[in-house]
């Protein structure tokens, strides 16, 4: 149960965090115009990396099943926004992480029915 959780955390840990790193390289490598634009996204990736962090301080499996959640919606959304771009690798890492937060989703449903 608690490897399940600590599995659970460290995933959807890891993919809050690709996400801050994205967003600091849009920030980096933004123009004048859309500077602003990749400023909200890193605002919004640092508070998810944050909120992901917190099944870490207490052990919480609800907190844990939304930051899943509010997860598996962002990697599904990364992933369509690729297919639109047409571009491959923008489509693969999404849909992996999409994947990986699906079944820790299931996992998570299995803890709290415990």
């Amino acid at each position: 149960d608690t490897l399940l959780y600590k599995i659970n955390a460290y995933i959807t840990l890891l993919s809050a965090l690709l996400g801050l790193c994205f967003s600091i390289g849009a920030v980096r490598s933004a123009n004048r115009d859309s500077r602003t634009n990749a400023l909200y996204l890193f605002a919004r990736s640092l508070a998810l990396a944050a909120v992901t962090a917190a099944p870490f301080c207490i052990y919480a499996p609800d907190i844990l099943f939304v930051v899943t959640m509010a997860m598996l919606i962002v990697q599904i959304t990364d992933c369509m926004i690729g297919v639109i771009m047409k571009r491959k690798m923008r489509v693969i890492g999404p849909f992996i992480m999409a994947v990986c937060h699906g079944i820790c989703l299931v996992m998570s449903v299995s803890m709290m029915s415990v």
